[in-house]
């Protein structure tokens, strides 16, 4: 029996942390914990570089989102113009006023800088019947053109409502 008790205290005695596979499992154990503390911290700084990256993309997308409600409404306004323009200028061809063209004075947008021609004629008369016409090859003609009249532009280039 007393062997048995002399063997029992001699295994108690051999402390399995103090061996050299311990260390180096300790050693691998730390070092691995440090690699694990190292991926943590650069996983959270990838994280809080793409949380920045999502707050200044929603950041311009809301600044682009403003500069197109401002184009689009800069857009109808010039629009708007622009149809006003158009319904108050004559072109080269013949137009009917009250219908194509609105009654009143209109004055060509540019200066002549050559011959061309203009008529206001009754409507309805094919051209027959003339009110008034020119044939002018400079400065700045001027008709008023009332509603059963046609007006004829060929070459003067833009009139433009005054």
């Amino acid at each position: 029996m007393g062997g048995a008790v002399g063997a029992g205290i001699s295994i108690a005695s051999s402390d399995p942390t103090q061996s050299e596979e311990y260390r180096a499992l300790e050693q691998d154990l730390e070092a691995a914990e440090d690699r694990v503390q190292t991926m943590s911290d650069r996983a959270r700084e990838v994280q809080s570089a793409a949380q920045e990256a999502v707050d200044e993309a929603a950041q311009r997308r809301a600044e682009l989102d403003e500069r197109a409600a401002e184009v689009a409404a800069r857009e109808q306004a010039v629009t708007a113009v622009e149809q006003q323009i158009a319904a108050n200028s004559i072109t080269n061809g013949i137009w009917t006023v009250g219908v194509d063209v609105e009654p009143g004075t209109y004055r060509v947008s540019q200066p002549l800088t050559g011959y061309c021609y203009w008529a206001i004629y009754r409507t309805g008369s094919n051209g027959d019947d003339i009110i008034e016409n020119d044939g002018p090859e400079g400065g700045f003609p001027t008709v008023t053109l009332s509603a059963g009249q046609d007006f004829e532009n060929s070459g003067c280039g833009t009139f433009v409502k005054q």
